[in-house]
């Protein structure tokens, strides 16, 4: 335990509150009157520094499984992981209650460490935000004729969804727990044939170079429903992984929870390649600017405009509609760059608890 002024947060939006009932009561079971001592001992220090905030900072070994210490009375001890098993350890000195010394839990008979259950509070609901935000895009998609799709689509990322929704149970409970991690495994199979699925219809569109404006614009549409699921299909890929690393409590490398994200951003990126060739190829053919929103006339309606585009060159051309210009752009550009594999080994690090006005809250040491 370590006391340090208020002012060392310049940023006191780092700190994340720790709410889980279930988890408070971890924490204070492993560090009995954390709170109120941190408050005495702020108050005090208050009256002797004219009103100077002080804060109080608990680190716990990441991924520690606590048993009593041998060489300190009345402390526990923290193992911790390394690449090849035990690492290294950590001693935790019981904090001293206002009657008497208090009684450091021994929490070896838990499913995971507090540490642990503090970074699944903290990471776990974020990836259940994005998952939110997902399947709000994906509803943006208009209907189409593959209705069995869209069906698989939304039950998909209902299914993660629910897992992410952060529960202390699931992570109490091993045998829950590793239920939910093979559940993953299977979403994550189904992911990858609908992504898989969605690349080679994008493909297949790609091909389609022998069609006039008209047909242009009723392939791009549909295209481009395609192109949105491919991009949500992605996000819930990378969503998984994540999901996944989590529930392992850092048992499982990043690297092994990551192994098929490499080969599908991969494909994603190969297709859209063929897509951008596709617009580009279509786009010289038809004579398509789709930054300006126009297009160059042609045959009768070339002909009936030569004279007036003779006096004003704005007259070669027509106006394309925005929504069509929009996804033209869209689609050539590419979402590819928006994934980037995660290497922060958040289970790997130590975890920094802080006592401020009767909450404690957790302080991440990297950003994700």
């Amino acid at each position: 335990m370590e006391m340090f002024l208020a002012e060392t947060f310049k940023d006191e939006n780092k700190l994340v509150e720790i709410t889980d009932s279930k988890v408070l009561a971890h924490v204070n079971s492993l560090i009995p009157n954390f709170v109120q001592v941190g408050n005495a001992a702020n108050n005090v220090t208050q009256a002797a520094k004219a009103g100077g905030e002080v804060l109080y900072k608990a680190i716990i070994p990441s991924g520690a499984r606590l048993t009593n210490s041998k060489s300190m009375s009345g402390a526990v001890r923290g193992f911790y992981r390394g690449e090849n098993g035990i690492k290294g350890h950590a001693n935790l000195v019981a904090v001293n209650a206002q009657k008497g010394p208090a009684v450091v839990s021994n929490v070896a008979s838990s499913a995971m460490s507090v540490g642990a259950m503090i970074v699944g509070q903290y990471y776990m609901p974020q990836i259940n935000a994005e998952l939110g935000e997902i399947k709000e895009g994906v509803s943006k998609i208009k209907s189409f004729q593959d209705n069995e799709f869209r069906s698989r689509v939304f039950s998909l990322i209902a299914h993660v969804k629910k897992i992410a929704n952060f529960q202390v149970e699931i992570l109490e409970n091993d045998e829950l727990r590793l239920s939910k991690i093979a559940q993953l495994d299977s979403l994550e199979e189904e992911c990858t044939q609908l992504l898989g699925q969605a690349n080679l219809t994008l493909n297949d569109f790609a091909k389609k170079t022998d069609i006039d404006y008209k047909n242009y614009k009723k392939e791009l549409t549909e295209a481009h429903n395609w192109y949105m699921y491919q991009e949500s299909l992605l996000d819930v890929l990378y969503s998984i992984s994540d999901l996944r690393y989590t529930l392992n409590l850092g048992a499982v490398s990043r690297n092994q929870c990551e192994a098929l994200l490499p080969a599908y951003t991969k494909q994603v990126k190969d297709t859209l390649e063929s897509l951008t060739g596709w617009h580009s190829e279509m786009t010289d053919k038809l004579k398509i600017d789709y930054k300006e929103a126009k297009r160059k006339r042609t045959r009768l309606d070339a002909v009936v405009h030569l004279v007036p585009g003779l006096i004003n060159d704005k007259f070669k051309y027509r106006a394309i509609e925005d929504d069509i210009a929009k996804k033209i752009e869209t689609q050539s550009t590419g979402h590819i760059d928006e994934h980037k594999l995660n290497a922060t080994d958040y289970y790997l690090e130590d975890i920094q608890v802080v006592s401020k006005n009767g909450k404690l809250y957790y302080l991440p040491t990297s950003d994700k």
